[in-house]
């Protein structure tokens, strides 16, 4: 955390100071950081927060906070040091998922939220020295794209191996807190600090008007949910994966996780069954339980996708962070994984903007085009990689469909041509072209 001072120099903050510590001396064990959490932290976690993002039953928003922020910070560091803070209750909200279950979030209050930022600071300090490469969500630096990459790399390694693809049953909601609390205390054992993210992880959640204490799990939605679940995965699989893969595994063993999906790469199959035997074991020894219908073994590599297309078949796919991952010949004609995005997801976008489009048929139309415009850049920007060009242009083309057809249904004004409509999508930098992100790992 860089902080500046009055003559404008960069000062070196107590969280700096514990992070240089773990990361050069890993066997340290902390015994005194609830004092990290300072006015800076704190004003810095403010400064970070996104004040657009949904607000908590208080209804406190980040400018209204802000008015007396000097006064409001104060006496939120003065209940944390006398033990006082109490979080407020979270509200839920159901986000629909692609197989028509929900998934719940849960919308802290902006004061809590400051402090879950904190908190998720510190914690990142410490643990983040010990993450191993394998790990690539919620992590500075790394995102879906390094791992989709890692993923063709050591799949295209193999000649005759097995690919496991992996789904734990409500992960983030099945942590036990015990489980994790005892991982933290082999890095922390400051009892304030620890009491700190006991409270933040069993804050009540607010089900049906009533507020209760969460006793399992770390609720999507809260700041320091992605920190907790990566240290909590990195004990229970990472860490144990890499050195089973070691000691009892033959060949090339590889792991590729992004928070909980997750994906192993073997070099023989032998291998890839020991493991899936032992799997569940392991899962159930912390409380998570694979979710068997959305996880597989799947025979993968170079020469087993090529005698599998000599017998008139094809390897199965798989699913992974949003793509289909499909066994393909490449234009120099050997065989490859490949990626394409997920039809659900593809169709899911598309009639999410049509139901917007169709809500909003007064809105202004720059304005509705703008915000079209936001949604289908994010899309390609994700989508983009190599493989998927007929995908995303499929995507683009269907957008610009729906948002002709909105125009044209707009009461009060004439009827707009499709080149006409062209020029108005030019005037606003409507992506038509795109750049690929390659999948192809430089090392």
């Amino acid at each position: 955390m860089t902080v500046l001072t009055v003559d404008g120099n960069q000062k070196t903050t107590n969280l700096d100071r514990i992070g240089k510590r773990a990361k050069f001396r890993k066997d340290t064990v902390f015994n005194n950081i609830a004092y990290v959490v300072d006015l800076d932290l704190l004003s810095e976690s403010y400064r970070r927060l996104d004040g657009n993002k949904a607000i908590g039953i208080d209804r406190v928003t980040k400018a209204h906070y802000g008015i007396k922020l000097d006064e409001n910070l104060q006496n939120l560091l003065a209940r944390i040091r006398r033990n006082a803070y109490k979080p407020q209750a979270s509200r839920l909200v159901e986000i629909p998922k692609e197989d028509g279950s929900a998934r719940p979030l849960a919308i802290s209050c902006f004061e809590d939220k400051i402090v879950q930022h904190a908190v998720s600071k510190i914690l990142t300090a410490i643990f983040e020295p010990d993450f191993l490469p394998c790990s690539y969500g919620y992590r500075e630096g790394m995102n879906a794209h390094d791992a989709l990459r890692a993923l063709m790399k050591y799949s295209n390694q193999n000649l005759n191996g097995a690919t496991i693809e992996i789904d734990l049953r409500k992960y983030f909601n099945s942590i036990p807190h015990a489980d994790l609390q005892g991982i933290l205390r082999e890095k922390i054992s400051d009892k304030r600090f620890l009491k700190l993210v006991e409270k933040l992880i069993r804050a009540p959640i607010l089900v049906n008007g009533k507020a209760a204490l969460n006793r399992v799990g770390c609720p999507q939605g809260s700041i320091i949910s992605p920190i907790l679940s990566n240290i909590y995965l990195h004990y229970v699989m990472d860490d144990w994966f890499n050195k089973i893969s070691q000691a009892y595994l033959k060949g090339r063993a590889n792991e590729i996780r992004f928070a909980d999906d997750m994906v192993f790469v073997f070099q023989f199959k032998e291998d890839a069954e020991k493991f899936y035997e032992v799997l569940p074991k392991r899962l159930e020894k912390y409380g998570l339980k694979l979710h068997e219908d959305k996880s597989s073994m799947i025979i993968s590599g170079r020469k087993a996708a090529e005698e599998a297309n000599k017998r008139g078949d094809r390897l199965p796919i798989y699913k992974f962070l949003g793509f289909i991952c499909y066994w393909s010949k490449s234009r120099k004609c050997w065989w490859r994984l490949k990626f394409k995005s997920r039809s659900d997801r593809f169709t899911g976008k598309l009639n999410g903007l049509r139901k917007y489009l169709k809500e909003n048929l007064n809105e202004e139309t720059h304005k509705i085009l703008e915000r079209a415009k936001k949604v289908v850049v994010g899309w390609v920007n994700y989508n983009a990689v190599s493989d998927n060009a007929r995908r995303v242009n499929s995507f683009i083309l269907l957008s610009k469909r729906a948002l002709f057809s909105w125009i044209n249904r707009k009461g009060g004004r004439r009827k707009m041509n499709w080149e006409k409509f062209g020029m108005l999508l030019k005037r606003i930098n409507y992506p038509n072209n795109f750049k690929t992100i390659s999948m192809f790992a430089t090392c």
